[in-house]
């Protein structure tokens, strides 16, 4: 075995020459790995954050299963644009606002919400109206670029009649601010936008669809991999690709929970190469599904 882990990106080379515990702790941390789509809805996010101001701004809905990354992406653009203090104007500039849907179409817990991500205090017995004013006057304030709403398909929780209040006042608050919105969510986020014809029409979609085996998946693969910090190379192969999709159903985050549990166990075998037969192992399904193995 040599030690220069060439087989490793850079910053994962110097973890590799860490101890066992060491390496299985930043194994099971998060982790940012690029791939096309991935790429590609980020740069539509920076569209529309560069999008100049008018009296109808354009939308993106962000539609894929649960586990397929919406999220990681989400939080990959606030990152890189992270809030700051504007000594000039001498207020907080938040480029992004990301705030994660309440469960069910209510407006009042929304704004709340909204109110608390922004780091403004919640006025006490505040009605409705109260709680609106409030939040535009300090968005108008902070002039955010860009209004994301996570876990959108949380709409469905109520009746038609509450879904129909709750997407008027979004739109009320992108005519108002003159903000582009983002929606995230599983398909029903698109199935809950439909019921206003408006609203869904402004909303450009943008899907993530399950992995498929193909080149862009090999790349997911080779690149994570490379993430690993293990000391001997693995070997990806076509016929591992293609357990990986069987066993993951190509979804995101059951990929990279493999890996990772692969890589750990590894580490702890002392192999400390991922290998087909311990990708092909039935116990690594059953733990994915939550069943005792």
């Amino acid at each position: 075995m040599t030690d220069d882990f060439s087989h490793l990106f850079p910053p994962s080379r110097l973890v590799a020459a860490l101890g066992a515990e060491e390496r299985i702790r930043r194994i099971r941390a998060d982790r940012w790995i690029n791939y096309p789509r991935a790429e590609q809805a980020l740069a539509k996010l920076e569209e529309l954050l560069l999008f100049p101001q008018r009296a109808r701004m354009p939308n993106l809905l962000v539609v894929g299963a649960s586990g397929m990354g919406k999220t990681m992406i989400v939080e990959k653009f606030a990152r890189d644009h992270p809030s700051h203090f504007d000594t000039v104007m001498g207020r907080m500039q938040m480029p992004v606002i990301v705030v994660q849907m309440v469960p069910g179409p209510d407006e009042a817990r929304f704004y709340k919400r909204l109110l608390a991500t922004i780091g403004a205090p919640e006025p006490p017995r505040a009605t409705l109206s109260v709680l609106e004013s409030l939040t535009l006057r300090l968005l108008s304030e902070i002039r955010p670029g860009l209004l994301i709403i996570d876990e959108v398909h949380s709409l469905q929780a109520g009746t038609v009649r509450e879904q129909t209040r709750f997407l008027n006042m979004l739109r009320f608050l992108g005519n108002e601010l003159r903000v582009p919105l983002v929606c995230v969510g599983t398909q029903q986020a698109r199935n809950a936008l439909r019921t206003d014809d408006q609203l869904v029409r402004r909303f450009e979609a943008f899907a993530l669809p399950p992995w498929q085996n193909d080149q862009d998946f090999a790349g997911l693969v080779g690149s994570l991999q490379r993430t690993l910090p293990l000391r001997r190379p693995t070997e990806i192969a076509d016929v591992m690709l293609k357990r990986l999709i069987e066993v993951t159903g190509g979804i995101t985050a059951a990929v990279f929970s493999l890996m990772c549990r692969l890589a750990v166990a590894a580490i702890e075998s002392g192999e400390e190469r991922i290998t087909f037969s311990a990708v092909a192992d039935k116990r690594n399904l059953l733990a994915l599904l939550g069943e005792p193995v």
